[in-house]
């Protein structure tokens, strides 16, 4: 009995908080709205084909999205795998220090940090001034409210959850592959890509997938540091809903990211699985 119980709510949780919602808003998607009236289901795929049909909404919206959150995972991996590595190989003290200082980033609010890093990116901000007095620069670089700044703040969230899965696998690879690598003739770099890397593809999809699902449904980074100018899906949904009043819509933009989120998860770790069968 105990255990149907212990079984039985998550389940509901389940049900209750995620698919619930998550129903309600693909009906809300379906749905059409007269200004100053309750919206009505009549089972129309008018707002996806206005947010799919439309190239300005496909290229300023859709594929903005998909390409800064591709492009942030790829960065946040690229800073993130030598800060694992480098961790792997420290001892059990001074590991447990990296990757608190590795955490440490996420006891900070997202709004705060992204107020940080206004204060960084602003035309009058440290960095600005910095390059000015160096004179690198003879005028301010515009960083805020463009695509690079959010594509910076967005890279710098992410890093941490690269981090954490990837120093667990590293450290968890037997040396004594690597060594035995090492004992018929492979250099450290040639040991590293045909050994260390392949082994640590679960901490990489791991990682990535949490880091790409994340900065495609951003919301604050983009309102913060992209204004008007960098409308990602999440943003663009939030101006539908709160400031139009156009739910249907912002549920269809809804839908299709998660659609859009899951399509790119699956053919992702198909290709992961193609090329380093799963990383065994």
């Amino acid at each position: 009995m105990l255990y149907l119980i212990g079984l039985g709510l998550p389940i509901v949780f389940l049900l209750l908080f995620f698919l619930g919602p998550l129903g309600w808003m693909v009906l809300m998607s379906l749905s059409s709205q007269t200004a100053g009236q309750a919206p009505t289901l009549v089972f129309t795929l008018g707002n996806f084909v206005r947010l799919l049909g439309d190239p300005f909404y496909l290229k300023n919206t859709v594929w903005l999205t998909l390409k800064l959150a591709f492009t942030s995972t790829a960065l946040a991996l690229m800073m993130g795998y030598p800060i694992a590595y480098f961790a792997s190989q420290l001892p059990s003290r001074w590991r447990g220090v990296l990757i608190t200082l590795a955490v440490v980033p996420l006891w900070v609010n997202v709004v705060v940090r992204t107020f940080g890093w206004a204060v960084v990116l602003m035309d009058s901000g440290l960095l600005n001034r910095a390059l000015m007095r160096l004179g690198l620069v003879d005028r301010p670089v515009r960083l805020m409210f463009t695509e690079t700044g959010v594509l910076i703040g967005l890279t710098q969230i992410a890093i941490p959850y690269i981090v954490v899965p990837l120093i667990g696998v590293l450290t968890a690879i037997d040396p004594a592959l690597q060594e035995a690598a090492q004992s018929v003739g492979a250099n450290r770099w040639r040991t590293f890509w045909k050994v260390t890397f392949p082994l640590s593809i679960p901490g990489v999809a791991a990682g990535t997938l949490i880091v790409f699902s994340l900065n495609a449904s951003a919301f604050a980074i983009p309102a913060m540091m992209g204004g008007e100018r960098v409308r990602m899906m999440g943003l663009m949904a939030f101006q539908q809903a709160a400031i139009l009043g156009n739910f249907p819509y912002a549920a269809a933009i809804g839908v299709s990211l998660f659609l859009l989120s899951i399509s790119t998860i699956l053919a992702y770790t198909g290709i992961l699985a193609r090329a380093f069968g799963g990383g065994r």
